[in-house]
Formats: structure tokens, C-alpha cells, sequence
């Protein structure tokens, strides 16, 4: 929960041909390879106690200042309808995407695949805290949902890569990850009867290389859309789509919990990299990848809070196991240090406003078709 902005050092390209758009990042928004040594951190505490900085008392009052009224908060959170531009590909390469996601082709000892990290009944996340690499051992960092990669513009917790194509070398070569060479998925693939002959039926002349494999994914990985839930109803107009709570929440967090400072628009999320005051694990984030900048050190990229109830544990190292002890974690304003979001701060959440947050962001889940209130109270102006 951070201010628009806050800990971005530079502004991310928008992808634009469907050939750049979901590279082989596919899985692996799951981990990196590396991670720092341990490192000591200054002394900190955790929110309670100490006066707010100007920064965070400014944030405070711009987050009690905004305008709540449901006009103007619907016209914020309106989902497109399309793909963006460029983002659409064809039947044969999205049917080849498809197999390769959930092939154990693409790993060294043909262990894993994109999907076992990636599933679809977990919001295209998974539910471990760190999943378990091709190598038998566990991932630096959890994965990410690809829920609406196409409209992404940084990529990994520490956004050390611009583009989803940009990562086709990593994750799959990395030993930490898939652990298999990119020559040597070539080969693979090109050996491979079944394989050979998809990539010369959808890339005549060309089969298999580390740029068609990632066009494949690229198609298939842009289809994995969030669904529409009721949240997504109530903004098109139905009063009756969210409950009193999910509506008192909903302006909590557009309000009072400051939630919308970072987790914005319709996807929840501004692409941003901020430190929200997690324990210090030794993992600087995107301050290992721009160490001249002190607001990055333990930054981390905003997720998107599509499907968030699906997916539990949270966090970049899934340290948190419930969407009710996320909220805990922002009340109190995170560990105190040099680096924290000045958009962290106590929040002094009620109980009940506590639940009603939870709430809401449950309506980011399942389907529209979901039951809901008969008769919900109007949320308050």
C-alpha cells in the first residue's frame, strides 16, 4: 500500500506487438535465482510508536481527502473489454502455447512444468510460501499470478526485466528454476516427434528456438484473463452485486486504508516497487538490482489483487498466511527503517473495519455469478 509512484526510479515501456508481449516469463514470475547474504538492517520497529514523517502525515491526509463517491470510483476500476492492441494471437500458436505450459519439456530433469507453479485453480499463483524448483529444492521467492500479463509493464518481484519476452533466458536456464539450458531445450524440442512437428505446422520453416518458444507462450499466457466478479458488476451498475460490508471495505480502501495508493485501477495494481515494512529475510528486492537508491532497498512490485482470496500465502516470500493478517501487517505500518514507503503508516483500523476490508477484496474472487446480499445498505458518501 504505497503512494502512485513512490519507489519508481524510472517509467516502464508499455509492451506493444503480441510477439513481445508474454515471453516465456510465463512461469516465472515464480522466483529468482539469486539472493543476497544475509544483511544486517538499522534498528526499526514496527509502526507502533514514533511520529509520522511529513511525508507520511501528507500521504495520511491525501488518503482522508479523496472522493469517495461512487461515480467517480467506478469510472477508476472499469475493466477492459479487448486484449490491449497486439495482444491477440492465433488459434495454432495459442494451442501450442498451451502444451508447452503444461509440458515438463521446458525443465532440465523433466520434473516441472510452467503450470505446476502457475495453476489455474490458484489464480494462476500457487499456494506454497516457495515452490519447489526443478533441482528438488525451494524457489528464492513465491510465485506471481499471471493473471492479465498483457497489460503488465515490469516483470518479477524485483522487476529486473521489462518485458515478458526479455525473460525467455532466465527462468528456464536458471538452476534455481527450471534448470534447462536454452540449447539444450532446443534440441529437445526439436528431437521430440510431436514437438518438431507443432513448431513446423505453426512456424514453418523456423521450429523450435528460444524466440517461437516464447511466442507460443506469449500467445497462450495472454489469454489468462481474470474473470469478471461481482466487484466488476456492481461497476457497471448493480447495486445489489456487493454486500454492506464489501462496500464499507471498498471505501476503506480507497480511503482510510490507503490501499488505492499503490494497488490502482482496474488490474489493482500501478507496476510500482516499494518497501511495505516486511521483517528483514536478507532479500533487498529491487534494491539489489538499483542499490544507489536507498527508497528500493527491500522494495518490492505491487501485485495485482485479482484473485488475491485464491491464492494464499502473501507476500513476495509468503510470510503472510491470510488476507486477515495482511491487513494486520499495513495497520501497524510495517518495520521502520530508511527505505520505508512513506505511505506506510498506523493506520488505527477498527475490528470491524478490519473485516470489511477482507471483505472486499474477497469480492476480487470467483465468478460474478457469486450470491449476494438481498438488500445491501448503500455505502455511505
Amino acid at each position: 500500500m504505497a503512494r502512485p509512484g513512490a519507489g519508481r526510479e524510472e517509467p516502464c515501456s508499455r509492451l506493444r506487438g503480441w510477439r513481445l508481449l508474454a515471453g516465456v516469463g510465463m512461469v516465472l514470475l515464480a522466483g529468482c535465482s539469486t539472493i543476497e547474504p544475509l544483511i544486517e538492517s538499522p534498528a526499526s520497529l514496527d509502526g507502533e510508536g514514533g511520529a509520522l514523517t511529513s511525508e507520511q502525515a501528507e500521504q495520511k491526509a491525501r488518503a482522508a481527502a479523496r472522493p469517495l463517491d461512487h461515480v467517480s470510483l467506478r469510472a477508476k476500476y472499469r475493466r477492459p473489454a479487448e486484449l490491449p492492441d497486439g495482444a491477440r494471437a492465433s488459434g495454432p500458436v495459442v494451442a501450442l502455447g498451451h502444451k508447452l505450459f503444461h509440458s515438463t519439456e521446458l525443465s532440465g530433469n523433466r520434473r516441472i512444468a510452467c503450470v505446476t507453479c502457475h495453476l489455474p485453480n490458484a489464480a494462476w499463483a500457487d499456494r506454497k510460501a516457495k515452490p519447489i524448483a526443478d533441482n528438488g529444492r525451494p524457489m528464492a521467492r513465491r510465485s506471481q499470478t499471471l493473471y492479465d500479463m498483457a497489460w503488465a509493464s515490469a516483470f518479477l518481484w524485483d522487476g529486473r526485466q521489462d518485458s515478458l519476452a526479455g525473460m525467455v533466458s532466465g527462468p528456464i536456464a536458471s538452476p534455481d528454476i527450471m534448470g534447462l539450458s536454452l540449447d539444450a531445450m532446443v534440441q529437445r524440442l526439436a528431437f521430440s516427434p510431436e514437438f518438431s512437428a507443432d513448431f513446423e505446422r505453426v512456424y514453418a520453416g523456423v521450429g523450435p528456438t528460444p524466440e517461437t518458444v516464447s511466442d507460443a507462450l506469449a500467445g497462450y499466457m495472454n489469454t489468462l484473463r481474470s474473470p469478471a466478479t461481482r466487484f466488476d458488476r456492481w461497476v457497471k451498475g448493480d447495486e445489489r452485486a456487493l454486500t454492506p460490508a464489501e462496500l464499507r471495505g471498498f471505501k476503506l480502501f480507497n480511503g482510510k486504508a490507503n490501499c488505492v495508493a499503490c494497488h490502482s485501477g482496474w488490474r489493482f495494481t500501478d507496476e510500482g516497487f516499494r518497501d511495505i515494512g516486511l521483517k528483514d529475510t536478507g532479500d533487498r528486492g529491487r534494491g539489489r538490482i538499483k542499490p544507489q537508491i536507498e527508497s528500493l532497498a527491500f522494495a518490492f512490485k505491487t501485485p495485482t489483487l485479482r484473485g488475491v482470496a485464491e491464492r494464499a500465502p502473501y507476500m513476495h516470500d509468503g510470510s503472510i498466511a491470510t488476507l486477515e493478517a495482511v491487513i494486520d501487517h499495513y495497520d501497524r505500518g510495517g518495520v521502520r527503517r530508511p527505505s520505508l514507503s512513506p505511505d506506510m503508516f498506523p493506520l488505527g483500523l477498527a475490528a470491524q473495519e478490519k473485516s470489511d476490508l477482507v471483505a472486499f477484496m474477497r469480492s476480487l474472487s470467483g465468478p460474478a455469478t457469486s450470491a449476494h446480499q438481498a438488500d445491501p445498505e448503500a455505502m455511505p458518501q
